[in-house]
């Protein structure tokens, strides 16, 4: 850790892995700041002459907007290969969380490294803390168009089987249009939700963000199912009433 000038640090080396820098964030920084919220020292790799820049780009720019001449700054001797090898673990677990984009071109980034291209998937993905299969489609879009018709062709096997279950008599009991429809509907969800998961670098954590979204929208139904059967009972109740009154009016023979 040491006292550095702003202006002498370097962000023009590659070692921003972001597609873009999110301009909302950076003034949600300096607000922030302003306030004297504590923020982690941006961290960087000294070549004995030049500072690279390789985690905290936002804080950086918030600090830039503040006017801000010294920062204290996390340092490591090196290289700027060095510095965009370590560029490649930020934001992984703080800060703005990264895009699919981001993601994407973090990998990007490893592979035109030096000796990265003959790294295993699954080297470079522990590199830069994505997983194995992100960086597998990546780096052959054959893999990810294979994953994304596996995937396609599991829900449309799910989606049939269903079908064929309902109706064991396709000739006289298929489903109708609103059910094809709807079972439609229910496939493109379900890859939509698959490409989520193939994107995302941490699987596990994404299933569970969608089995909570899908649970929620299960209690919304049944919600809805119960006070439509309600309406169904309430129905029935009155149209036996109607026809006891009906009875009443009727003349006797």
């Amino acid at each position: 850790m040491k006292k550095v000038k702003l202006d002498d640090i370097r962000i023009d080396g590659g070692t921003q892995c972001r597609v873009v820098i999110d301009q909302p964030t950076v003034y949600a920084y300096r607000d922030a700041m302003l306030e004297d919220s504590e923020f982690p020292s941006i961290e960087t790799t000294f070549d004995g002459t030049t500072h690279w820049l390789t985690d905290g780009f936002h804080r950086y720019h918030a600090l830039k907007l503040l006017g801000i001449k010294e920062v204290d700054v996390n340092y490591k001797p090196g290289t700027l290969y060095d510095a965009r090898v370590a560029a490649l673990k930020a934001n992984a677990k703080h800060g703005k969380q990264l895009t699919a984009d981001d993601k994407r071109n973090k990998v990007l980034m490893a592979l035109a490294l030096e000796g990265f291209e003959e790294k295993s998937s699954n080297e470079i993905a522990k590199l830069c803390e994505v997983s194995q299969p992100f960086v597998a489609a990546v780096r052959d879009p054959e893999v990810k168009a294979k994953q994304a018709e596996n995937v396609k062709r599991h829900y449309k096997n799910k989606i049939e089987a269903e079908n064929s279950i309902d109706s064991p008599n396709p000739a006289t009991c298929g489903p109708d249009e609103n059910e094809l429809k709807a079972n439609a509907l229910t496939l493109q969800a379900d890859q939509d939700a698959m490409y989520k998961l193939l994107d995302s670098d941490n699987a596990l954590s994404t299933a569970h963000e969608e089995i909570k979204r899908l649970n929620h929208l299960n209690s919304q139904l049944e919600v809805r199912l119960s006070g439509l059967m309600n309406e169904k009972n309430e129905a029935i109740k009155m149209v036996k009433q109607l026809q006891k009154e009906l009875d009443k009016l009727k003349p006797k023979k």
